[in-house]
């Protein structure tokens, strides 16, 4: 799920001109301003191992440091011998400012292992699985991690697509790495978004919570991608909901998450969008934003190829009516949101969200 603003999302801002800036426009994709929004702790994950100008000015703002406390970067990357990449001295040094830049700003620093190879590319199961079974690769993993979480508060951890059966080496793993990363920093592991025990995602019993939990700081229950086979919304807050209350049989130390990005449907797949590519391809379409009874928005649109797609994604109203859902009768205030995709959001999400909050 990359989602950094792609050179095709400044060319359909440019193509599109002000498409936004008439009442009738803001109307339409709707921006207001209700109730108070709980306050929760705020965590944002940023997909890669720095931070680009957008990027870094949204994090600097007052109303992402209001909203936001905790900055997680998808960066290190395990390698076939167990070492963690990036390696390179000037790729450290450059991970190592930004921390210290994102520090200073009040935010803690986490960085995280995502299972992908170095192209981005996710390992698929079972790559990942011989993986985690092998005690040699594990023990190098430690090695390197060693001196790559100098300059970071806390690891993450983000393991995808395991099968069911490497649950014990998902767990040797995780007691492994808390092992050298607790307690002087914390330890937090993503877990899919299972609502039944056992489990109703394919690989969900990978992740057994209640012999993860007493290795973990946190879990990330990761609510995202509601909509895979068929066009619609890219969460569900009820959905979520049922997950995060599953994941809190385990531990009370769990949090939600909320896309950023949205997800565009055509008939050679899906892909991840951001706001500014699907609110673009609307208008230079001229086709009508629909925002559905959840707030969730959409666009049904037509390729010049003549291929027709369905894109779907957030605002900040969508976003807020989301987080307004889970209110401390829903899911308890220790309970924290992680928001997936730094890049990728409405621009004037923060402001709005810090507007709502006490």
């Amino acid at each position: 799920m990359n989602v950094k603003r792609s050179a095709l999302s400044l060319v359909l801002v440019l193509a599109s001109g002000c498409a936004w800036s008439s009442g009738e426009d803001v109307a339409k994709v709707g921006l207001r301003a209700d109730t108070p929004l709980p306050a929760r702790r705020g965590i944002v994950v940023v997909d890669g191992c720095g931070v680009d100008p957008w990027q870094r000015a949204t994090l600097a703002s007052p109303a992402a440091k209001k909203v936001l406390q905790e900055v997680v970067m998808l960066c290190l990357v395990p390698r076939t011998d167990g070492s963690l990449g990036p390696r390179d001295p000037s790729a450290q040094k450059a991970i190592a400012d930004t921390a210290a830049d994102l520090k200073r700003d009040g935010y803690r620093f986490v960085l995280a292992i995502a299972f992908t190879d170095e192209t981005g590319a996710r390992y698929d199961g079972a790559q990942t699985r011989a993986f985690l079974a092998d005690p040699a690769w594990r023990s190098q993993l430690r090695s390197t991690l060693a001196t790559q979480m100098l300059p970071a508060d806390g690891v993450a951890l983000d393991i995808q697509s395991l099968p069911n059966d490497a649950r014990g080496d998902v767990t040797a793993l995780v007691a492994e790495l808390a092992g050298l990363v607790r307690p002087a920093r914390s330890l937090d592991v993503f877990v899919p978004p299972s609502v039944t025990v056992p489990s109703d995602l394919a690989g969900g019993d990978a992740f057994a919570l209640p012999d993860l939990a007493p290795h973990v700081d946190r879990f990330h229950v990761s609510t995202l991608d509601y909509s895979t086979d068929a066009p619609g919304p890219t969460i569900d807050t009820g959905w979520a909901t049922d997950a995060v209350r599953l994941a809190l049989g385990s531990s009370r130390n769990v949090d939600v998450s909320f896309p950023l990005y949205g997800t565009d449907f055509g008939p050679r797949g899906h892909r991840s969008v951001t706001y500014l590519e699907a609110t673009a391809v609307a208008q230079v379409a001229s086709a009508p934003i629909v925002r559905s009874p959840s707030g969730a928005l959409s666009v049904a649109w037509t390729s010049p190829e003549g291929e027709p797609h369905a894109t779907w994604f957030d605002d900040a109203e969508s976003t807020a009516r989301g987080l307004g859902a889970w209110s401390y009768d829903v899911l308890p205030a220790e309970v924290g949101v992680v928001f997936y995709g730094l890049g990728a959001e409405d621009p004037n999400l923060w402001v709005r969200l810090a507007a709502r909050m006490p």
